[in-house]
């Protein structure tokens, strides 16, 4: 089969141990060959965003995460909640990216990773992605209920239950991106 979308997957945790970060990487390795799934991993390296320095010539690493936003057909991002809030970090990302002309009308799919909910995070996300004119590709975020920090990818990929809930991401992934 042929790839149908290539998804960058966006943790927003720089933690070194991440529910968010091992979800991702456990959706990398289960994905389906028709889903074409890309880690960033430079979260923590990215420049604090200056609306002055969000000129040609971009700061590097800056370029690098426009161009990888512009190459993929869609983004999956696991985001954490913070303060009944988005990460700084990952709002930072957000920031670099609001200037990008390409990035109106990106698909978006959202995942919450919080057995217990994280709906502050997840609400003010779905807002500055929508401002940013993202198109959501659900209402709400769907949900890879781990138990919190420690978790491992392999502790994901042994649950039939969590493998269960990502096979519902790759369903989504897929129906907004039907085979030509």
């Amino acid at each position: 089969m042929k790839v149908v979308a290539q998804v960058l997957c966006l943790s927003g945790s720089l933690r070194r141990v991440s529910s968010n970060s091992a979800a991702l990487e456990a959706a990398y390795r289960l994905a389906p060959s028709t889903l074409e799934l890309l880690l960033y991993r430079d979260l923590g390296e990215l420049p604090l965003f200056n609306p002055d320095a969000d000129v040609d010539p971009l700061p590097p690493l800056v370029s690098e995460l426009r161009e990888a936003v512009v190459s993929a057909d869609a983004l999956l991002i696991a985001c954490p909640e913070y303060a009944h809030g988005v990460p700084g970090a990952f709002k930072n990302l957000l920031d670099w990216l609001v200037g990008s002309p390409d990035f109106p009308g990106k698909p978006v799919l959202l995942l919450n990773t919080a057995a217990r909910g994280s709906y502050h995070a997840q609400e003010a996300l779905a807002e500055i992605l929508t401002t940013m004119s993202a198109q959501l590709l659900t209402a709400q975020p769907l949900s890879v209920a781990l138990p919190g920090a420690g978790c491992s990818p392999m502790q994901i990929l042994q649950s039939a239950e969590r493998c269960a809930e990502l096979q519902a991401v790759f369903g989504v992934l897929i129906e907004a991106f039907p085979a030509s």
